[in-house]
């Protein structure tokens, strides 16, 4: 997508976040943004930071990756060990539940956490927080079959102990086709959107408005804000070493620290050189 149109003024800031902290960049050193992102041609060494190279324009520029080169974790990295912690998850209620069945057959202890909350998933349910509306309605048809699985041990092994194991093994096959069933495919919806979430987006630079810069990838965009240049706080204090232009105070919505690319590309480059 081009953002040519916006280049008449240059007191608008397309923003982005980066952990808890709002960014944005002048909209004047933006030629576009797209999702290239599978296009770029990695580095034959890893540099941090440093992505590779696309053929953006018929001319070869660098590609930075934002987060890392501001010593943040990226967005997408924490989605794809979400997704593996929900797949370990899914196979630990499936090894819970064949635990209980052996306990029943065989009268050996049951060891597995009964409360819901003890599990680690359950550890993991009740302190995650998300602002993801449609995450959070997938999050919500979880917690009645977890807890209904848990409070299962309790029951079939007070009718195993009751000498109806029979029946006890009846219940559990039947849970097995229905609670556990829902909650599994309840976890495999939610991997799917989150996977489906990460769409990382190229953004295109240059110095003045025509000429190819370099590219940065980041996990989000946000709004184009505009701004006037009495509320970008350049804040002597701040250190030159620090890829910031300053702080812009929006009294009409979110404030956020302006970066200055300038810094971001001297600072990325000396990676590069000294790394070479």
């Amino acid at each position: 997508m081009s953002l040519t149109n916006l280049h008449t003024d240059n007191r608008r800031a397309l923003t982005f976040t980066l952990g808890d902290s709002l960014f944005g960049i002048d909209v004047s050193n933006i030629l576009s943004f797209s999702d290239s992102y599978g296009e770029i041609k990695y580095a034959t060494q890893q540099i941090e930071g440093f992505v590779g190279y696309l053929d953006f324009r018929n001319t070869l520029v660098q590609v930075f990756e934002c987060a890392t080169s501001l010593s943040h974790n990226k967005e997408r990295d924490a989605i794809v060990t979400l997704v593996n912690d929900i797949k370990t998850y899914q196979q630990a209620h499936i090894d819970w539940i064949n635990a209980l069945e052996h306990s029943i057959l065989t009268n050996e202890p049951f060891t597995k956490p009964r409360n819901p909350r003890m599990c680690a998933f359950g550890k993991w349910f009740y302190s995650f927080e998300t602002e993801d509306d449609s995450l959070r309605v997938l999050l919500d048809k979880i917690e009645l079959p977890h807890m209904h699985i848990h409070s299962l041990a309790d029951t079939l092994l007070d009718m195993t102990g009751a000498g109806q194991r029979d029946e006890a093994i009846e219940v559990l096959r039947i849970e097995k086709q229905t609670t556990l069933k829902k909650l599994l495919r309840v976890l495999d919806y939610i991997n799917d959107y989150l996977e489906n979430s990460i769409h990382p987006i190229v953004l295109h630079l240059t110095k003045d408005g025509r000429t190819p810069w370099f590219s940065m990838v980041l996990d989000n965009i946000g709004d184009i804000i505009d701004y006037a240049p009495t509320s970008l706080d350049t804040l002597k204090s701040i250190d030159k070493g620090e890829p910031v232009k300053g702080y812009v105070r929006n009294p009409s919505g979110e404030s956020f620290m302006m970066l200055s690319l300038e810094r971001f590309f001297e600072q990325a480059s000396d990676k590069l050189s000294k790394a070479g």
